[in-house]
């Protein structure tokens, strides 16, 4: 039985390492890739949904008012969801100011029927959606909406960057968005089409939008859904890198984890209702998403009871509280890789030493190359971040694996953040 359970953990690595692997040869590719500079500047209905934002509504709207677009080309259109802060108060006191900006407002029906209620009474045939909780870069909108000078083009997102980065939570999640958004910027530069979508920040064509029936509720993630549904209608989708859009993400555990549980599910979902895309013809981007999202489920089954496994068999029961700790410290830090590299002739060669020391070496470097695309910088956080990025990943296999085993349970909720 134990030759059994150290020979699946030594699959699991191996597999494991594949997947980084791939990942990081896409990343060294895209390294090579010119990107086609388009120059295109449409007029843009920008819908901004809102429920209970009357703490980040000023930066967003600010932000799209401060764009370095051109104002004339810039239609706002800020829906207000039946708030019961003092957001739409807000809303009408930029309408009053500012020609370009109307607010519609409903009763509180969830961000799909916002979104749909802006989108219909969008003036022009490209609609930026904007969570009301992220505030856009100067050149945002000018670079998201360049793809769309080919008609190919149905749909473009721009990179979400951590906003409220400083909390405990924040700190993991501004180095995981980051690494993200350097595999959605790598997928898309190398194979023209990029499905890994946010829909915090995305344009698509309204004429698209409307082909498809606009956004849908029967997935938990209707941008997810959508995007799936335009690529079925033949268009393309681009992840635009420097089209960077400020969030704010959750700043506890029980945040994250309504936030995470939400965004899988629905995923799963999504992919589920449009899986006649999944076919040995279609995209390696789109391919390579429901291989990771389902391999990944798999992953949080299997992936906890033999980590558990792994650090009990080679526990050094007689080393002492020192020997105990330090042993610990390097299974759940960055510094394992390296301990097992100085052991090595110590030690020999092993699966878990070979694809074990790789993974972690390859994911250090792909998360500072990160780091350095999207102008953050290697500061102490960072570094703090980097060096104990492996129990984080343990405490979002939890989240999945608990999703999964729930996910009956669920009920459609809007608007968790």
């Amino acid at each position: 039985m134990e030759n059994i359970i150290m020979a699946l953990g030594g699959m699991m690595f191996f597999v494991l390492f594949m997947f980084l692997a791939f990942v990081f040869i896409i990343f060294v590719i895209s390294k090579f890739k010119k990107d086609i500079e388009h120059e295109f500047e449409p007029k843009v209905t920008i819908v901004v949904p809102s429920y209970n934002e009357e703490k980040n509504i000023a930066v967003c709207i600010d932000s799209i008012i401060n764009s370095s677009y051109p104002g004339e080309k810039m239609e706002i259109i800020c829906v207000d969801d039946g708030s019961t802060d003092s957001t739409l108060r807000l809303l009408k006191d930029y309408e009053k100011k500012h020609a370009n900006i109307r607010v519609l407002s409903q009763k509180h029906g969830g961000k799909v029927e916002a979104l749909n209620l802006g989108v219909s009474k969008a003036s022009n045939g490209y609609v930026l959606t904007i969570d009301a909780d992220t505030g856009i870069e100067r050149n945002c909108i000018r670079e998201i909406v360049k793809p769309f000078a080919d008609s190919n083009v149905g749909a473009t997102s721009g990179s979400s960057i951590v906003r409220n980065k400083k909390s405990f939570v924040g700190v993991f999640q501004n180095i995981e968005y980051h690494y993200n958004n350097l595999i959605r910027k790598s997928f898309s530069s190398v194979f023209d089409n990029g499905i890994w979508f946010f829909g915090a920040l995305a344009c698509y064509r309204k004429d698209v939008l409307q082909k498809i029936g606009f956004f849908k509720k029967d997935t938990l993630t209707e941008d997810m859904d959508s995007v799936l549904e335009i690529r079925k209608a033949g268009y393309k989708i681009i992840n635009v890198h420097n089209a960077m859009g400020h969030t704010i993400v959750p700043d506890s555990i029980k945040g994250l984890y309504r936030q995470r549980s939400r965004w899988w599910i629905g995923v799963l979902q999504s992919l589920f209702k449009n899986r006649k895309l999944f076919s040995f013809s279609s995209s390696p981007s789109i391919l390579f998403l429901f291989v990771n999202q389902f391999w990944w489920s798999f992953y949080a089954f299997v992936s906890l009871p033999l980590i558990a496994y792994q650090v009990n068999y080679w526990f050094p029961y007689n080393t002492g509280i020192l020997g105990m700790l330090s042993y610990l410290f390097r299974w759940f830090s960055a510094s394992g890789p390296f301990y097992v590299l100085y052991k090595l002739p110590e030690w020999g060669f092993s699966y878990y030493s070979i694809f074990g020391v790789l993974s972690g070496i390859i994911s250090i470097v792909m998360i500072i190359a990160a780091i350095r695309a999207f102008n953050d910088r290697i500061d102490i956080r960072n570094i703090f971040a980097i060096f104990f990025y492996f129990p984080y990943t343990i405490i979002l296999n939890m989240i999945v694996l608990i999703s999964l085993l729930r996910f009956n349970f669920w009920k459609n909720r809007h608007f968790i953040s």
